[in-house]
């Protein structure tokens, strides 16, 4: 048993305070939250990636100690709480659902594309098996790995909303054509893939031994408990209007978001044609928001969930070195001020975010982080 809880847990208790107090608007500058941890393989150096990442869970956490740990010695300040990650992608639960994982060389497993034609499919999905259907059992498996041999807290697998799951699940094409032609039937797919989610979130929770309103790591930022148990990627929200949004995609994130004490939306891009739909979501904390350096998009969703209480998680891959000085200078200008204000630089260095797209890279993560946290540390003070 790897012991490391106990080791951090004076850190762990500090962060919950000042997350209390960015969530309640009471901070005097903006949190900082160094996301060079991260779970997922996207943007890591190939020849750092293990060969048996997805397929071995000793590989995957050796993989994850080992980040948190220089994590946890070079940026102790910032606002990241350790924690083990079961991820295998973003298509699990549509993966219970039969859609087929695909496993590329040292790539998140992605779902595959799938040829839905009758509408009538959608009256014969059942509802999955939580922890046995589709790649539910290899986070299953994970969870226990992680749980019988380090101490650290588990947390959820990732978290794709009703949106994103239901266009895994029948195709984009299909959804679009299908809300008009039959939006009873949308309604029922949607219904359906809202309380599976609900169901696999509370087995991952009594696995994991975590609260019901606690343990909401939205993209590996931690919300403390009593502050939200679930946190939703809700990347389509960008090609949906808000219109069709509000009546086929927000009560059933606040229906999730209720049943485990409220929590985060996370998105990339701009959605500002939704942004006052996320200000009214019920049960919603904070939005997490990869806006891909556009300031203007950010400074109106910050600017929306502000004036109803709902705290902004700003967060991006790190841009090309000759953007990113400059870039955190102006999404701080663009913030408008630090209460209830969080930057989430996601450290990915074979990526690099360039004007408004991801360019491959092959930057020094442990160094680019390091320099990412003296700018920010420069110029919130």
């Amino acid at each position: 048993m790897i012991h490391l809880k106990e080791q951090y847990q004076d850190h762990d208790r500090n962060v919950d305070e000042r997350m209390k107090a960015v969530l309640e608007f009471r901070n005097k500058k903006a949190e900082i939250c160094i996301s060079d941890v991260n779970y997922w393989t996207f943007g890591e150096l190939q020849e750092l990636i293990p060969e048996d990442y997805y397929t071995n869970p000793a590989s995957s956490m050796d993989y994850q100690i080992k980040k948190i740990k220089y994590h946890m010695s070079e940026f102790s300040d910032d606002l990241y709480q350790p924690f083990l990650h079961p991820w295998f992608g973003t298509g699990v639960l549509a993966s219970a659902f039969d859609v087929p994982l695909l496993f590329n060389y040292k790539s998140d497993p992605a779902a595959d594309l799938v040829q839905i034609d009758d509408i009538s499919y959608i009256d014969k999905l059942e509802l999955p098996v939580p922890g046995e259907s589709g790649g539910m059992k290899l986070v299953r498996e994970s969870m226990d790995y992680y749980k019988a041999n380090c101490d650290l807290t588990v947390g959820l697998t990732d978290c794709q909303g009703p949106l994103a799951t239901a266009f895994q699940v029948v195709g984009y094409e299909k959804f679009c054509y299908w809300v008009y032609d039959d939006p009873k039937r949308i309604h029922l797919l949607m219904e359906k893939i809202t309380q599976a989610l609900i169901n696999w979130v509370y087995y991952q929770k009594e696995r994991a031994g975590t609260p019901k309103d606690g343990a909401c790591y939205c993209l590996g930022v931690k919300t403390p408990d009593g502050y939200g148990g679930v946190w939703l990627a809700d990347d389509d929200s960008v090609i949906v209007s808000g219109e069709m949004y509000a009546e086929f995609v927000k009560p059933y994130n606040e229906k999730i978001l209720q049943e485990f004490g409220g929590g985060v939306i996370h998105y990339c891009g701009d959605s500002s044609q939704n942004v006052e739909n996320y200000a009214n979501t019920k049960g919603i904390f904070a939005l997490h928001n990869m806006h891909m350096d556009n300031m203007k998009a950010a400074r109106l969703a910050r600017e929306t969930a502000a004036k109803k209480g709902i705290a902004y998680m700003a967060g991006d891959f790190v841009p090309a070195d000759h953007r990113y000085k400059d870039y955190y200078n102006d999404l701080i200008e663009a913030m408008g001020g630090p209460e209830g204000l969080i930057i989430c630089p996601y450290v990915a260095p074979a990526v690099a975010l360039d004007a408004g797209k991801y360019e491959s890279s092959h930057r020094d993560g442990p160094a680019l982080a390091r320099d990412v946290h003296r700018i920010l540390r420069d110029i919130t003070g």
